[in-house]
């Protein structure tokens, strides 16, 4: 079984300027710094303006819901890559896949990076599945609302670095 998802990311940042916060390693250098049991590894396999994101992380027993741990067979690894593309013409895409080390999980889709009357939005658009007998279904929308959590956790910490910068 699977799921589609889509929801919208909002900013306070202009595109221009949060596109260019996304392709440089010291905001995920800085992002990830505190974060003891994350990898991360930046490239730019497409050349410049763009960049290709790798994060995993080992989950926190405490944070995993119940029903995730019944079916886990061991320690529960996040991974997601990102792929963004150049600006142009105002808007840039991306791609992100994920995937659950512990538990059959994997999820696809796309961003794209657009300016509003505000700042900019990120549209993520995406396919989640969960191939666990019986609790599969159960466990998708919460992979999609970790997905959500973590994007907004994301846009927090890219706003906060934009005012820090802002005011010193």
């Amino acid at each position: 079984m699977s799921r589609k998802f889509c929801f919208t990311v909002s900013y306070r940042v202009p595109v221009e300027q949060l596109h260019r916060a996304i392709l440089t390693d010291e905001l995920w250098r800085a992002r990830f710094a505190t974060a003891p049991t994350a990898t991360l590894e930046l490239s730019r396999p497409d050349g410049p303006g763009t960049v290709r994101i790798q994060m995993t992380e080992r989950a926190r027993p405490d944070k995993i819901p119940s029903v995730v741990k019944r079916v886990l067979n061991t320690e529960l690894v996040l991974e997601r890559v990102d792929n963004w593309g150049p600006l142009a013409d105002g808007t840039a895409s991306g791609t992100f896949t994920g995937t659950a080390k512990g538990i059959a999980t994997e999820m696809d889709g796309a961003y794209v990076l657009r300016p509003t009357a505000t700042g900019s939005e990120i549209e993520v658009t995406g396919l989640v599945a969960v191939t666990v007998p019986l609790v599969g279904g159960m466990i998708e929308p919460l992979a999609e609302q970790l997905l959500h959590r973590v994007l907004n956790s994301e846009r927090k910490f890219v706003e906060q670095q934009f005012e820090a910068a802002a005011t010193a």
